[in-house]
């Protein structure tokens, strides 16, 4: 039986699968394929174990984990780990939620893996936040107990306390389409925020690709990394964030290139309260740009779930 771990990270368009050497922390043979039906998905990971006869075998996938099942958000799907282990033949099956995955990425990372936004400290012994604006709004926390990471996957997306703030700031009055966090904070969100005030109906690179000749679209980036820097203030302060904030993702990639990003600079550190004022001075904002995180994340948690036990 292959001593390797078979690593897959499921989308709603694609699934990425990998060998992962657990040992040198490495992944081999990584391909992403088009998955159009879930049992396109299931016959994919027939085919490729079939072929190798792992042992192990760690998903990852958006939706929570609730009792080794994970209920995908992205596509008509549940995934039962204790199920797969019959099917596929394999001694383990774990799931982990995409965001999960991504905040086990982090302990792995070197300096060439992510650029930084906001200068700060980096201590990888240190709490750290992993956040995505995308379809949703990922966010998931890595704190260390001991020397050991763990990683809380979150649904901060689906809060509602930021509603009353972000509707000022947007200058929204629409609520019922508005009704939680990424509905404001979110790829879909500035594409919902600039449908709500022009009537038209652009993609979100659309929107982002006219910033600076369209003013409306630079209204909305502009005011959207002003909300993220406030809302990533809170949970600096909330969780102590000394070891840093990651970004993931397409949307924070493209946005890091233009003028909008620097109002992270003016606003994160902005508190009434000097002590805390220098706490967020010394957090550092970054963007990864590791390709594969998720796997990566998967590997990790192969062998660091050993240590939770």
């Amino acid at each position: 039986m292959n001593t390797e771990t078979l690593l897959i990270d499921i989308g709603g368009t694609n699934l990425r699968a990998g060998a992962g050497n657990t040992s040198a922390m490495t992944i081999s043979d990584i391909k992403k394929i088009k998955v159009v039906s879930n049992n396109d998905i299931f016959e994919v990971l027939h085919e490729i174990n079939s072929k190798h006869k792992y042992k192990e075998v760690i998903i990852s996938a958006a939706g929570p984990v609730v009792e080794n099942k994970i209920t995908m958000t992205n596509r008509s799907l549940q995934i039962n780990a204790t199920d797969l282990e019959k099917e596929l033949n394999v001694s383990e099956c774990h799931l982990l939620n995409d965001w999960e995955s991504i905040g086990y990425s982090l302990p792995l990372m070197t300096d060439n893996d992510f650029k930084t936004i906001k200068n700060g400290k980096l201590d990888s012994n240190q709490t750290c936040l992993a956040i995505g604006p995308g379809t949703g709004l990922g966010f998931s926390v890595l704190r260390y107990v001991g020397n050991t990471p763990y990683v809380y996957s979150t649904e901060l997306g689906n809060a509602r306390a930021y509603n009353a703030h972000l509707s000022n700031l947007f200058e929204i009055n629409n609520s019922e389409n508005f009704l939680v966090l990424e509905d404001y904070l979110s790829g879909t969100g500035i594409k919902k925020i600039y449908t709500a005030k022009s009537g038209k109906n652009l993609t979100t690179e659309e929107i982002v690709s006219r910033y600076h000749d369209d003013d409306l679209a630079t209204f909305i980036i502009d005011n959207f990394i002003v909300a993220m820097s406030n809302l990533l203030q809170d949970l600096a302060l909330t969780f102590n964030a000394r070891g840093g904030i990651f970004f993931a993702g397409s949307l924070m990639r493209t946005i890091s290139e233009i003028n909008s990003i620097n109002y992270i600079h003016e606003e994160f550190d902005k508190h009434s309260s000097e002590a805390h004022s220098n706490i967020l001075k010394n957090i550092s904002i970054n963007l990864i740009n590791k390709e594969h995180t998720p796997l990566y994340g998967n590997l990790n948690y192969s062998v660091v779930r050993r240590l939770h036990e």
